[in-house]
């Protein structure tokens, strides 16, 4: 490798020999960042195009039913829980040259891009079937194989960089950040720019490939080849051997199966409560996101205020996952404040579906244009950013807790299941929608019947407080604390150093 490669793709070996483990040790910035950069924007930000417009596209755009849009999108992502799955468990058995966790994010960014742009293609034939087939295939396989192959591993890295509670706090806030500014972009803009260039074009479905061509460019490259820059050297020495925590034991006997793994997850009631709670939360984001457009367009008939709300709401989200810290600090328990935030989150979103359903459905829609309505739905974005933000915080506190009663490293495959809840919820919740659509008669384009006006409003306000409601329950289940978490790093080091001590005997 030449000198000049060398500066491109890595440090100093001054950098390298100042990488601490300990539990007080600081995360330099540019490591920081560009690891939550890399996880929040390189992965999050096409899963967030298409939980804000991938049902309005299948709908209003290819016209297939909102049954069968739901369907597809139920059925195509049933294979992710496997791949998840699967994908955490040859994590924790992988060695590659580039490292234990950056080797998978290699692998993944060209499958990424090319797959993305797959499930906005649309076949010139007009033959329905092939289009159908088409979807179920494409929008399987982005987040079944691409999407996994980089999503997961990228989050295992952020929990390998730092055992300090305080910087993996920071870490989920400034991750929360990050992935709100991708919702952010998907939110305001991918419609307008698929808008734009439907009328340069000519033609709907091409205007949505260009769009999406610009936005597989923005989330697969910069975000995502930074963060593999800046996190070499907390997997491989600066000679390229691995890191001392990251080594696979071999002997055959100390290979643990992935049934195994799953049996300890499932007993795990740290790890099982916390994970299965996600699922409640991604389902809830899909329901409330994806009913968005949904909303404005025929509820408020606002289309034009589509963007600037949402701009208006996501912008405070990452106001709100800025502030998680001091939440944190507040209510001096992160689990604990996780819970008040659930709560606070499902009863801002609850009041305003009460007051929108008992208010004339002229006064909302003047009320929508920059009116009180207006602005307590881009304050929801608030606390929606709070509460979205603390699985990122809480889910490293289960691993530590599965490594100290199986004395292994599970992280790769708790993050595995923390993928599958992702992918499963977002999944359920948009089949919710579009479940919910279809049997309120909903007919793209047309006029809509007091029914689906309705469905459409209970779908994107009451189903979120609902749901925030139910998250906030399976928390409080799962018996997490920053109490507890100290004492089980505690315990880990102690029994690592007598270990150590037994070794040296």
């Amino acid at each position: 490798m030449s000198k000049f490669v060398e500066r491109i793709v890595m440090e100093s070996k001054e950098k390298y020999d100042a990488v601490d483990f300990s539990p007080t040790a600081k995360l330099p910035r540019l490591d920081f960042h560009f690891n939550c950069a890399g996880a929040s924007i390189g992965t999050m930000l096409p899963f967030n195009v298409f939980g804000y417009y991938l049902l309005y596209f299948y709908t209003d755009i290819l016209g297939i039913s909102p049954l069968t849009a739901a369907n597809i999108i139920i059925f195509a992502r049933v294979f992710d829980t496997f791949t998840d799955l699967m994908m955490g468990h040859a994590i924790d058995r992988s060695h590659f040259k580039a490292g234990k966790y950056r080797g998978w994010v290699l692998i993944s960014i060209l499958p990424q891009f090319i797959m993305f742009l797959a499930v906005f293609f649309v076949w010139p034939t007009g033959h329905s079937t092939l289009q159908i087939f088409w979807c179920w295939i494409t929008y399987g396989a982005y987040g079944a194989l691409c999407a996994t192959l980089g999503y997961i591993p990228q989050n295992c890295q952020t929990q390998n960089m730092t055992r300090n509670e305080s910087e993996r706090a920071k870490a989920a806030s400034w991750k929360g950040i990050y992935e709100n500014i991708s919702v952010l972009i998907a939110a305001t803009c991918f419609l307008p720019v698929s808008r734009f260039f439907c009328d340069i074009t000519g033609n709907t479905t091409l205007g949505f490939f260009v769009s999406c061509l610009i936005f597989a460019i923005i989330s697969f490259f910069a975000p995502t080849l930074s963060g593999l820059r800046f996190t070499r050297k907390y997997e491989l020495t600066y000679e390229g051997e691995y890191r001392p925590q990251l080594l696979v034991e071999e002997a055959p006997e100390k290979k643990v199966s992935i049934w195994v793994s799953l049996r300890d997850f499932v007993t795990c009631r740290p790890a099982i409560f916390t994970i299965s709670g996600i699922a409640i939360m991604f389902a809830l984001a899909n329901v409330r996101s994806s009913m968005a457009v949904y909303l404005f367009e025929y509820y408020f008939e606002l289309p034009e205020m589509t963007s600037i709300s949402l701009g208006f709401n996501i912008s405070l989200a990452i106001v709100g996952a800025f502030l998680v810290p001091y939440i944190i600090r507040l209510f001096k328990d992160t689990a604990r404040a996780f819970i008040i935030m659930a709560l606070v989150n499902g009863c801002a979103y609850g009041l305003l579906f009460l007051w929108i359903k008992t208010s004339p459905i002229e006064v909302v829609q003047q009320s929508m244009h920059f009116g009180p309505m207006f602005f307590l739905y881009a304050g929801c974005g608030l606390f929606q950013g709070i509460y979205a933000t603390f699985p990122m915080a809480i889910v490293p506190h289960t691993v530590d807790y599965a490594q100290l009663r199986y004395n292994r490293n599970m992280s790769g495959f708790i993050y595995g299941i923390y993928g599958v809840m992702l992918t499963a919820g977002g999944a359920i919740g948009n089949w919710i929608s579009g479940k919910m659509l279809a049997s309120s008669g909903y007919v793209a384009g047309a006029v809509q019947s007091e029914t689906t006006l309705s469905t459409i409003l209970f779908c994107g306000m009451a189903i979120p407080a609902i749901f925030a409601a139910v998250h906030a329950a399976f928390q409080l289940l799962s018996g997490v604390s920053d109490k507890k978490h100290l004492q089980w790093l505690e315990a880990i080091a102690a029994r690592d150093q007598a270990e150590l001590e037994a070794i040296k005997k």
